[in-house]
C-alpha cells in the first residue's frame, strides 16, 4: 500500500482485514444515535423499559451496529468505492460492550472493466457471540 490508499494490486483472496475493536458502547452514544436517527425506542436508552421488554439492559440499535460495520469497511477500503453492502443481524449488542470487527477477502475479480473485491465481515462480542454478519463489494483502482 502507498499513501494510505489501498489498490486492487495490494489485495489478495483470503487476505484478512485487520481486527478492530470499538467500544465500549456508552449510553450517551445510544441517546445520540436515537436523536440522530429518530429511533426513540426506549429499550436503547432506558434501562427500566429495556428490562420491562425482557432484556437485561439497554441494547445497541441495529442500524447503529450496521453503521459501525460500514465504517469498518470504508476505513479499510481507503481509495475504494463501496458498490454493495449487506448485513444480517444475528445477535444483540448490550450497552457497555466492546464490538470486535473482522473481515476477509473472499473474491477478487474484474467485471465490466471494474476491479472488484468481495469481502465478508462480522462483528463479535468478547464472549465470541456473533452480532452481525455481512458482505460488501468494493471497486478499487489499479496501480499505475
Amino acid at each position: 500500500m502507498s499513501n494510505n490508499i489501498l489498490y486492487f494490486d495490494d489485495i489478495s483472496e483470503d487476505m484478512e482485514l485487520p481486527t478492530v475493536k470499538i467500544g465500549p458502547i456508552t449510553r450517551q452514544q445510544l441517546v445520540d444515535y436515537a436523536s440522530a436517527s429518530g429511533d426513540y425506542n426506549p429499550i436503547h436508552y432506558d434501562r427500566s423499559m429495556a428490562k420491562m421488554a425482557g432484556l437485561k439492559g439497554c441494547i445497541v440499535h441495529g442500524m447503529l451496529s450496521m453503521a459501525i460495520v460500514g465504517s469498518y469497511i470504508t476505513n479499510w477500503a481507503k481509495g475504494g468505492v463501496l458498490k454493495n453492502y449487506k448485513i444480517k443481524f444475528s445477535g444483540i449488542t448490550p450497552e457497555g460492550r466492546t464490538i470486535r470487527l473482522k473481515g476477509k477477502v473472499v473474491k477478487k475479480y474484474v467485471e465490466n472493466s471494474e476491479n472488484l473485491v468481495e469481502i465478508d465481515v462480522f462483528s463479535k462480542l468478547k464472549d465470541e457471540i456473533t452480532t452481525t454478519q455481512g458482505s460488501a463489494v468494493i471497486a478499487f483502482k489499479k496501480k499505475e
